[in-house]
């Protein structure tokens, strides 16, 4: 009877045990709690905002201000090389008259397209962005130098002192600097030079670029003027000795046959020998003493008399005519032609390249408004956890 009682106790007793069920969490993100969390730290977005607004404007307006003036150049035409572009062709068809083997292919090549619009644009794009021409412009540029004075940079002695040392690097950094603000990119779809220099103040920007532009068109025909002199120099030059070398060898030639002419008239007098004889020297030997004493007297006197040497070397006739062509010819030094024709000319540049100011200001105000909500939510779920 007690068991039974037990037992029904006992069953009762489990029945009421309470059973333990884990509470189901909810990890998702509820949109209307985000945007209750940022209403509560509004304070916080709008005072870090206030003051990226407040910095940034301080920033723009005391920023290094930079201005880019541009220029558009092409390739010029052939009108506007017409007197040194005809002088090249001109030489060359000269030395090419006379077979001139002095210049070969390449050279003669490289010569006639001296003054060839392409050549022309194409030396001028090279020398534009030449860091010696850049560096060589700057260095004299009075803009440059004055730039330099209001900075307190001083340029660098040849002392090799810790002070100097100091000032070189410092020198040349402010020089790099300018010198990659010089620009030339070409559009090969278009064949269009953009030109650009990019300054500190609005008025030097197309002053500078301005005054590179002719210093760089300076350079240019300078130097195709110096290589075009040059290239005729050496061609004289070359025909010269050439013409020198083959007289030296004619003459040469010439003394050895007198002296084999006079040796055969020593045999033939010695020998009786007064006229032509046609059995002797049949094999045509050494010294040619069938011809007769008569013949070969006539023959030393006529070697004798030889002033021309291009009788018997006609190349010599051919090479001096060539020579004299080219000191008869007449070469203009005409320079006022241009490397390259405008597309569109150098003007000072309406609005700054840098800073941009309302893009600065908004882009601060974003950043610190992104940065306040990351702070507020990142707060906020520390806080909910801890709780």
């Amino acid at each position: 009877m007690m068991t039974q009682t037990n037992k029904n106790n006992l069953t009762q007793h489990e029945v009421n045990i309470p059973v333990y069920q884990p509470a189901y969490q909810d990890d998702e993100i509820d949109l209307r709690e985000l945007l209750k969390v940022i209403w509560d730290y509004k304070w916080l977005t709008v005072f870090m905002c206030a003051v990226a607004i407040v910095g940034s404007i301080f920033y723009a307006l005391n920023a290094q201000e930079w201005w880019v003036a541009k220029g558009k150049v092409i390739a010029p035409q052939i009108n506007d090389v017409a007197t040194l572009y005809s002088q090249s062709k001109k030489v060359g068809a000269i030395l090419n008259a006379g077979n001139s083997s002095s210049n070969n292919k390449k050279e003669m090549k490289d010569f006639i397209d001296l003054f060839e619009p392409d050549t022309l644009f194409k030396n001028f794009i090279n020398a534009f962005n030449s860091s010696v021409n850049k560096k060589v412009f700057l260095e004299k540029n009075s803009v440059f130098i004055e730039y330099l004075k209001e900075n307190n940079i001083k340029v660098p002695s040849k002392e090799l002192s810790l002070s100097s040392l100091e000032e070189r690097q410092k020198y040349s950094k402010v020089l790099n600097d300018w010198m990659t603000e010089i620009n030339a990119s070409l559009n090969s779809e278009h064949s269009e030079l953009s030109l650009s220099f990019k300054t500190s103040m609005k008025e030097s920007s197309a002053e500078l670029l301005n005054a590179y532009i002719v210093y760089i068109s300076k350079t240019v025909k300078d130097n195709q003027f110096e290589k075009f002199l040059m290239f005729v120099e050496s061609s004289k030059q070359e025909l010269e000795i050439s013409v020198e070398m083959s007289e030296v060898k004619v003459q040469q030639k010439l003394a050895r046959l007198l002296k084999k002419t006079e040796y055969a008239y020593q045999i033939a007098s010695q020998s009786n020998l007064v006229d032509y004889q046609t059995n002797v020297n049949p094999n045509e030997e050494l010294f040619q003493i069938n011809l007769g004493e008569k013949a070969l007297k006539a023959k030393i006197k006529v070697l004798k008399s030889i002033k021309d040497l291009s009788i018997l070397d006609p190349s010599i006739s051919q090479m001096q005519i060539t020579l004299d062509t080219l000191n008869n010819l007449k070469f203009v030094d005409d320079r006022s032609f241009s490397p390259f024709r405008y597309l569109e000319i150098v003007e000072p540049p309406l609005a700054r390249a840098a800073p941009k100011r309302a893009l600065i200001v908004i882009l601060s105000t974003l950043l610190a408004g992104m940065l306040s909500i990351f702070i507020a939510l990142v707060h906020y779920f520390m806080t909910k956890k801890e709780v």
